[in-house]
């Protein structure tokens, strides 16, 4: 007869197996665990942390070097991969969104902790895109700096503006930043979050990992060399593009040293294609609205903002000028901006007029942008914007020429000239 086991004997040898059971689970543990954190942190696929050459390029830029050939490089990512793994300890006061129109404002000139977001030809979509990345990181300046660019108010030309920018980020933004409806839908994240434990995934980042490890050198997952690399030394004859630690950029040397016959040329080229990103026959509603949207968006977030005109070549403000035809909406955008920052306490800096900044030939590379030393000349740094303080170069320049040559009513069809400021007393004010 088979001996009948209590009650509490059964349950006990039933917790005595599971408790077996659960520490050779424990023991094993380690082994999955460890995958998953290796997928995750080496991703050569770029699954969870970006492409593997923008990662180089954030991961570089937050160790405080300079990364070569910026012209190369995916700006968009870039961006996406910096916000993600900027450290909360490191996020700048003041950051800079727009065009690469911007991206000669470096942190000399604005002064303290300072970040250029900015990227070529960004389009309101880009704009607001960054924003909501460092926004939804929850590390948000306390002061942004937006160069605003008649193209944002571009009803016409906006698939050709915004081809390039992440519509899907934007519709995120719309819904969660504005509450706006929008075609935003919840990724499924259940496909993407399997390779965190999937051997063939973790197989392929052990290969990757351990040919970077023997060869020392960073590829991308398919073997190809990252053009992307720390710069030292003298930088001022370099022949190709950087990008500084703070977000700002150095052209080629070639290209920083044109002539002035060079320069000219492509300004008259820049001029008959003008059009393309300026010409459009009024100020497009919707995308007026979102930029008003978002501009109070981030004040409500305790964010203050400045707005930042960078002026165009002065044969372009004559060229517009005289051929105003399909560019009645580039003419509105200043004395719009200029009355929105008066109803609405943002500083305005610059203009698209040089006249009217007092900026001379001599400081534009070609027809659309202008060096660093002309944006210095126009804005004092942000503790004395968000106080209104202005320039001791644009003071001396209003003394000296005044708006009886000067240019107040700029780019509004009433004046087209551009004062050509005296060499000599440029010289001595510029300093």
């Amino acid at each position: 007869m088979k001996k009948q086991v209590s009650p509490l004997t059964f349950c006990l040898r039933r917790a005595v197996v599971f408790l077996i059971i659960v520490l050779k689970c424990c023991l094993l543990l380690p082994i999955p665990l460890f995958m998953m954190w290796f997928n995750y942190k080496v991703d050569v696929s770029g699954l969870f942390q970006g492409e593997l050459a923008p990662r180089e390029v954030a991961s570089l830029l937050l160790d405080g070097q300079t990364v070569s050939n910026y012209d190369k490089m995916d700006e968009r990512q870039v961006l996406e991969i910096y916000v993600q793994n900027l450290p909360e300890d490191q996020v700048p006061d003041t950051i800079a969104l727009g065009s690469s129109r911007v991206m000669q404002l470096n942190s000399d000139i604005v002064g303290g902790s300072f970040f250029n977001a900015g990227m070529s030809g960004a389009s309101f979509m880009d704009i607001a895109n960054t924003w909501y990345l460092f926004e939804r990181a929850e590390k948000m300046p306390k002061n942004l700096i937006i160069c605003v660019d008649p193209w944002l108010f571009n009803g016409v030309s906006t698939s050709d503006l915004n081809r390039n920018s992440n519509t899907e980020l934007f519709s995120e933004f719309l819904e969660k930043g504005l509450g706006i409806p929008s075609d935003y839908e919840e990724p499924d994240k259940v496909a993407l979050w399997k390779a965190l434990v999937d051997p063939a995934y973790f197989q392929g980042n052990v290969r990757h990992y351990l040919t970077q490890k023997k060869t020392g050198q960073v590829t991308t997952e398919d073997g190809n060399d990252i053009p992307f690399h720390a710069v030292t030394g003298d930088i001022s004859q370099l022949d190709y593009a950087v990008m500084f630690p703070d977000g700002s950029i150095q052209y080629p040397v070639d290209f920083r040293t044109w002539t002035k016959d060079r320069v000219m040329s492509e300004v008259l080229g820049q001029a008959g294609t003008i059009s393309a990103m300026h010409g459009f026959p009024e100020m497009d509603p919707y995308w007026t609205d979102l930029f008003d949207r978002f501009v109070q968006h981030v004040q409500q977030q305790g964010t203050n903002v400045v707005f930042l005109l960078t002026p165009y070549h002065p044969f372009i403000c004559l060229h517009v000028h005289n051929n105003p035809e399909g560019l009645e909406g580039f003419f509105q955008v200043e004395p719009w901006l200029r009355e929105y920052g008066d109803a609405h306490d943002i500083p305005v800096y610059g203009s698209y007029h040089a006249g009217r900044v007092g900026i001379p030939e001599s400081l534009f590379f070609d027809g659309v942008h202008c060096r660093g030393e002309a944006l210095r000349l126009m804005f004092p740094g942000i503790e004395p914007a968000l106080q209104g303080q202005r320039t001791s170069y644009e003071t001396a320049y209003l003394e000296k020429y005044g708006d009886k040559e000067n240019s107040r009513n700029a780019l509004i069809g009433k004046d087209a000239n551009c004062v050509v400021v005296d060499d000599d007393w440029f010289a001595s004010n510029a300093s």
